[in-house]
């Protein structure tokens, strides 16, 4: 009677170790799948990170005249990009640009940018600028800037970006400028 008192209360012991063992199983599974929802319903801007450039710039620039010739042109500011998802992004950009070696043609340009990235490092953006005038007051420009170039991820803070940049000025007379945008992107 003992034995089979003992032999019964073993079985038991084994079937509710099982049982454990099983549900554990299906815990740590659960467990894996919310997460797992919780990363793809979490919004783009907590999952991937917001990128702060920082950058200069040195390039040619032309208005369209006849008379005019080239001239070196000049541009620095900051642009905040907020993810979209992992390979596109939007934002803000505000830069000064001279478009001329006087200071006749000095701008304050502001404007909204979209950027998509390929293959990790190779980036294209495009953006609609308001460029004011410093020099003196007259009618705001609207502008269009372009960008194509190198910026990798390859750290998890701060990164350098090397970026063939393309400006165009619709006021009275077109201006253009092309430039090499060179800079840091701070990751946060």
């Amino acid at each position: 009677m003992m034995v089979r008192m003992c032999a019964g209360t073993g079985v038991w012991v084994l079937m509710w170790l099982v049982l454990c063992a099983v549900a554990q199983a299906e815990g740590d599974d659960a467990a894996a799948k919310l997460q797992e929802y919780e990363e793809r319903s979490q919004h783009p801007l907590l999952r991937y990170p917001k990128r702060l450039r920082v950058h200069g710039s040195l390039g040619l620039a032309q208005r369209a005249k006849s008379g005019d010739a080239l001239s070196l042109g000049t541009s620095a500011g900051v642009q905040l990009m907020l993810p979209a998802n992992a390979m596109q992004s939007y934002g803000i950009g505000i830069d000064y640009v001279q478009t001329a070696a006087r200071n006749a043609r000095r701008y304050m340009a502001a404007g909204l940018f979209a950027e998509n990235r390929l293959f990790g490092w190779f980036l294209t953006s495009i953006g609609a600028v308001a460029y004011v005038p410093l020099a003196e007051t007259r009618p705001v420009p609207f502008g269009i800037s372009t960008k194509l170039g190198w910026a990798p991820d390859l750290y998890d803070v701060i990164n350098p970006f090397v970026i063939f940049r393309s400006d165009w000025i619709f006021g009275k007379r077109i201006q253009g400028m092309t430039s090499v945008d060179i800079g840091l992107t701070l990751l946060f």
